[in-house]
């Protein structure tokens, strides 16, 4: 009791001195607590100091502590835990002063143990001891609240269910009961410890319900039950306010964010729900520079395994998770854009960018899922977008549809480098008229992807094996690209138009290059499939999943996955393509206009070049008579109803608008808006003229080369003409048909360059080609007859 009146200096060496003789005692055997009670007994009597003193002492019993409650001795170091206990419980009873965080060392002796502490027996007595003092002291624990959390948290990894149950139970007592103790500066503890349980494995109803309980916290905290923590209207006098509100509320969203990457589907589904229900109610109040926070450090990083996915793709398991959840959370992720686009429009590009960078992965199933994803943000948000924005996407889209162009089919080192030639592979049990897809693609993958296209001809893949993903890669990097007037530079350059230009086939990359590879090119072909058939009607729709069978993936190499990935990409940019240009078209401005056509060129130029005649012929020489060569004709075909519908719609609007502008401007409206309107005018007539050249030229150029072809029957080797006749007759037919719609005002301009070449296909063998002839004489010619 007289220890009381020592002086300052003096206490602190006492107990300094008697610690010391209490771990003497602790080290002999049997180990003696006379020392260990005396000092819990002393300490009472001196708590009383002011706080500064007790703190230096409390160092040293601290450590003390620590120390007797590791003793190996089970029964020392629980002894040692109790008189900790009631130390902690006696000290409780003082309030604490405002900013003083004493409280949270007198119970950091328990946060070590229970961290440290191999037995579960201790670990089991601290729960309790922690217990016992919410239970018996809650009003009083302020500070105190950071330790509590932390040992819980400790708990929540404890291999012990009984343990960890025990702490989650009180947990979610403090948080439903008692929410109003836990003082702001530890409620990000308190955060973290139900993160932790959420990631608890040996319970998932545990993790369930502290999902739960941090959407209960986010409520208390938008309700300003903690201090600072309360969301305000943006105003730009309130940063250092919006700084403190980021400080409580990140956390919760960025755990919630790794919890959508957990193995457990009922979690990872309960995670993802909650965060996006989150930003959706919350977000209109987060400032700008939170909304960047949240898409860079929150959103995209749940896509990481995605976006960075290697060469090989998934694992089953990864593709579980994939199938699973991917498709939902981008979903979610464009929506939440689309509902905040006001608030978080500056980040289009690297929205996009996530999306497209997805786009250029080989994986079949990342390519499906980001292109989806990147036609709901369009078709749900496009409305909202911004001349700026739609400059950004459509560059983006071109940069994507330049990347993925399949080079490695124009290069004969490839093939060189090919140690085993692969097998071509066409669809013999599907509709005979329908385009065949490279045939390994996945059903599930591209189920949801479907292209309005009107098919004919057969289509095959090629499937290779033991091929170096190096060399290919090394050898596709030797091809100068933008040297070729075949492939646009990745700036968009815009092709000739007039004649002789817009679509120069004849003198192409691939024609070039195919001149040095046929030799070279599927020496040794392995299978055999069925006869080319007749073409079907060209009107009948296909669905990229018509003519899937993924009975050849065990059969495929890296070289080709490559391939086929770029081509299902190529194929979905399309898609993606006539969707803007259906819904948005009258939204864009000319030169976005003009941007959509080169995009559509670029992916037309280049299938073209490996799909020309020359090109088809040579390879018919490389394979048995019965089966069609390798082609592009899906792509070309695809691109080429896109390509020309844009055209017939710019060529067509226009006189409309015209009539439209003249018949409702005012004499008012007309004096104040003239110039403007004089300016809009001026454009779209520039544009006009410039689709209609690009019309006339590009129908011109494939006439040209079917009445080519025509002309060449009479030859010794009329059957490859044939075969080739056959397998371009959807891509002539889609002409002719466009042709029939064309504006009668260009038609008779281009009258005199385009009859010839029609007229050479009146023989056309193939019948569709025919019928479509026909229509196209009863519509354009039958009205200038006299």
């Amino acid at each position: 009791m007289n220890s009381v009146k020592l002086p300052s200096d003096s206490v602190v060496e006492f107990f300094t001195a008697l610690c010391g003789v209490s771990a003497e005692e602790l080290k002999q055997t049997p180990a003696r607590v006379f020392s260990l009670q005396k000092l819990v007994e002393i300490s009472y009597y001196n708590m009383a100091r002011i706080r500064m003193v007790w703190a230096r002492i409390w160092t040293v019993l601290a450590n003390h502590f620590i120390s007797a409650g590791s003793h190996h001795d089970e029964k020392i170091a629980m002894y040692a835990i109790d008189s900790l206990r009631q130390l902690s419980i006696k000290y409780l009873e003082r309030a604490e002063l405002a900013k003083f965080s004493f409280q949270n060392d007198i119970l950091k002796p328990f946060v070590v143990l229970m961290r440290n502490s191999p037995s579960e027996s201790k670990r089991r007595l601290i729960v309790d001891c922690i217990v016992q003092m919410i239970k018996s002291k809650v009003g009083s624990i302020k500070s105190g609240w950071r330790s509590v959390f932390m040992i819980f948290t400790a708990s929540a990894d404890d291999e012990l269910e009984s343990i960890v149950e025990s702490a989650f139970e009180n947990v979610e007592q403090v948080i439903l009961e008692h929410f109003d103790q836990v003082v702001g500066d530890c409620f990000m503890d308190c955060v973290n410890c139900l993160i932790r349980f959420a990631n608890n494995k040996s319970s998932h109803r545990i993790s369930l319900k502290a999902i739960a309980l941090l959407r209960i916290c986010e409520d208390r905290l938008a309700e300003g039950l903690i201090p600072g923590g309360a969301l305000m209207p943006i105003n730009a006098n309130l940063e250092s306010t919006l700084e403190v509100t980021e400080h409580y509320w990140f956390p919760m969203l960025a755990g919630l964010s790794d919890l959508t990457s957990d193995q457990r589907p009922e979690v990872r589904s309960c995670a993802l729900e909650v965060l996006f229900d989150l930003l959706n109610e919350r977000g209109s109040k987060f400032s700008t520079s939170f909304w960047e926070s949240i898409f860079h450090r929150v959103l995209f990083p749940i896509f990481d395994h995605v976006r960075h996915a290697g060469k090989e793709g998934f694992t089953s398991t990864d593709d579980d998770w994939f199938r699973e959840t991917s498709i939902h959370s981008l979903q979610l992720l464009c929506n939440l854009f689309n509902t905040f686009y006001k608030e978080v429009c500056f980040m289009l590009p690297p929205l996009l960018g996530l999306l497209l960078d997805c786009a250029k992965k080989t994986d079949q199933t990342v390519v499906s899922i980001s292109l989806a994803a990147l036609a709901h943000l369009i078709e749900v948000g496009g409305h909202q977008f911004s001349a700026t924005d739609w400059d950004t996407l459509l560059k983006s889209i071109r940069d994507a549809s330049y990347a993925t162009q399949p080079l490695e089919l124009l290069n004969a080192l490839t093939f060189e480098n090919m140690r085993n030639p692969g097998s071509l592979i066409s669809d013999s049990e599907g509709n005979p008229g329908d385009s065949g897809a490279i045939r390994s693609v996945d059903n599930e993958v591209m189920a949801d992807h479907q292209l309005n296209v009107n098919s004919n001809g057969k289509l095959s893949s090629l499937a290779s094996s033991n091929t170096n993903a190096d060399e290919v890669e090394d050898s596709v990097s030797q091809t100068n690209v933008d040297q070729s007037e075949g492939l646009p530079s990745p700036s968009g350059r815009t092709p000739k138009t007039g004649d002789g230009g817009g679509f120069q086939r004849s003198q192409t990359l691939g024609q070039r290059i195919m001149g040095n590879m046929e030799n070279l090119f599927l020496r040794n072909l392995t299978k055999t499939k069925s006869h080319i058939s007749d073409a079907s009607q060209p009107s009948s729709p296909v669905k990229l999943s018509d003519t899937v069978e993924p009975d050849t993936k065990n059969e495929e190499s890296p070289f080709m996955a490559t391939v086929r990935g770029k081509c299902i990409t190529q194929l979905l940019l399309l898609g993606a393509i006539d969707g803007i240009q259906k819904k948005y078209w009258a939204k864009l401005k000319a030169q976005q206009k003009v941007s959509i056509m080169d995009i559509l060129l670029s992916v037309l130029e280049f299938a073209a070049s490996y799909n020309s005649s020359t090109n088809l012929r040579t390879r018919m020489h490389q394979i048995p008579d019965e089966r069609p060569p390798i082609n592009l004709l899906r792509q070309e075909l695809a691109g080429t109803g896109i390509y020309l519908e844009i055209l017939q719609k710019a060529t067509t609007c226009f006189e409309t608008k015209e009539a439209d502008s003249d018949g409702f401007q005012d004499a008012d409206s007309a004096e104040v808006n003239g110039s403007s309107i004089a300016l809009d005018l001026d454009a779209e007539q520039k544009f006009e003229r410039l689709a209609e050249e690009k019309l006339v030229s590009f129908c011109e150029q494939v006439l040209r080369e079917a009445s080519d072809l025509q002309s060449s029957t009479g030859e010794a080797n009329n059957m490859d003409i044939h075969r080739v006749l056959e397998l371009r007759a959807p891509i002539i037919v889609k002409v002719l048909q466009s042709m029939s719609f064309m504006n009668n005002m260009i038609f008779r301009r281009h009258l005199r360059e385009l009859y010839p070449l029609l007229t050479k296909l009146v023989c056309c063998d193939q019948m569709d080609v025919r019928g479509a002839l026909g229509d196209l004489f009863q519509a354009q010619l039958k009205p200038l007859l006299p």
